[in-house]
């Protein structure tokens, strides 16, 4: 029978089925349909399959294997779930190379590592790592508190939402990495960089953020880019460097170091430049 994610992959079936055991799995179906000149095996019905800590749930599962009875491929088809610790994984359909660890979700997948919840266009789990990659990912997650308001109390956990071409969960390393055209919002905040990374504690709570290779906020009439960004998730502070710019209103500041306050109406500028615009009215002569 079968097995996925996360393990290395077998095939375990009943000796009358023709099908050599070669790794211990469990695996229950409504109805099982051995094809040995075709070299599959295919479950139908409730299909379930265990291994250690491993459970992968769908209809139909189609176990491909070889000559030597070694699993090749697994196809799972029709509402597919995959549980592995606090990694889990949906979509309509997900394909297992038994080669190489590779474990790829299709079909309006959606994927949840800890407090962290992402959906795109493929979810990517490879066997024997605690990483989980996602294409044209989104990424919501709440943080750990919002940053107090006017000299106010801090109010409680914000959502943020990252979207991004691609996103990496490494569990081992208590990091997230999100790749090309990157788009952060958190409140009235947007963040816009190449690549942005996350650290985590222990307990999933992102507590930092940095964004390297060009980075740019927004806030309401508030602007500031600079070429690295490290931005406090509980206190609400980017600092922006690396040739920052900022603006407010008509006024344009250049500086050593930016910090913009997210939630307020302040920006630092440290060895600061202004320009302050004048505006005409209509009509008046320049």
């Amino acid at each position: 029978m079968t097995t996925l994610l996360l393990l290395p992959l077998a095939l375990a079936a009943s000796p009358d089925a023709g099908v050599l055991l070669s790794r211990p799995v469990q695996v229950s179906a409504a109805r099982l349909e051995v094809l040995n000149r075709e070299q599959r095996a295919v479950y139908t019905g409730r299909a379930k399959a265990v291994r250690d800590t491993t459970t992968l749930t769908c209809d139909v599962i189609t176990v491909e294997y070889g000559a030597d009875r070694e699993v090749r491929r697994i196809l799972a088809r029709g509402h597919v779930e995959a549980v592995d610790g606090d990694r889990w994984a949906r979509g309509d359909e997900a394909d297992y190379d038994n080669l190489t660890g590779t474990l790829v979700v299709r079909g309006r997948p959606e994927a949840r590592q800890g407090k962290r919840e992402v959906q795109g266009e493929l979810v990517t789990i490879v066997t024997g790592t605690d990483r989980v990659v996602v294409d044209k990912a989104r990424t919501k997650v709440d943080d750990a508190r919002a940053p107090a308001r006017d000299g106010g109390a801090a109010e409680g956990p914000q959502r943020i939402v990252i979207d991004a071409d691609r996103l990496v969960l490494d569990e081992q390393r208590s990091r997230a990495d999100w790749t090309g055209h990157v788009v952060a919002r958190r409140g009235e905040t947007t963040i816009t960089t190449p690549r942005l990374t996350a650290l985590y504690d222990e307990g999933g709570t992102i507590t930092h953020v940095e964004a390297r290779g060009g980075v740019e906020a927004t806030e309401k009439d508030r602007w500031a880019a600079g070429q690295r960004g490290d931005y406090d998730v509980q206190t609400g502070v980017l600092v922006v460097t690396g040739q920052p710019q900022a603006r407010q209103g008509t006024s344009r500041m250049k500086g050593s170091k930016v910090t913009f306050f997210s939630g307020s109406d302040f920006i630092e500028v440290e060895n600061a430049t202004t320009v302050i615009e004048v505006r005409q009215k209509p009509g008046a002569k320049p």
